[in-house]
């Protein structure tokens, strides 16, 4: 059981992963290419990027989630093990999306 969780949580973690690298590229072409120049264009990339790190932010959101609950980790317990190491750092990951959609807003604007 915890073997067949583990695979699906990694797999999930793939496809968080696949998200975010297709929505740097996406932020690179639209965002700091001279395509930023094209008023529609930049508007229309910017839109693909925010949602794609929306999705990107919820789906990593509900694996961590389902994954602790499935796996019944206490965060306040005071042993420590690689799986809540996993869970806090995909929540600072989490962190760092909601900054990247701030600005990615902000440079909307």
């Amino acid at each position: 059981m915890s073997n067949n969780l583990v695979i699906e949580y990694s797999k999930a973690t793939k496809h968080v992963c696949l998200c975010t690298v297709i929505s740097i590229v996406l932020i690179i072409i639209f965002m700091l290419s001279p395509l930023n120049q094209f008023i529609i264009t930049s508007i229309f990339g910017k839109i693909i990027i925010l949602t794609l790190l929306g999705y990107t932010l919820y789906a990593n959101f509900i694996q961590n989630n389902q994954f602790s609950k499935k796996f019944n980790v206490v965060m306040m317990n005071t042993t420590w093990d690689p799986v809540k190491t996993n869970i806090l750092c995909s929540y600072v990951f989490s962190l760092f999306l909601i900054i990247l959609i701030l600005s990615v807003i902000k440079s909307l604007f």
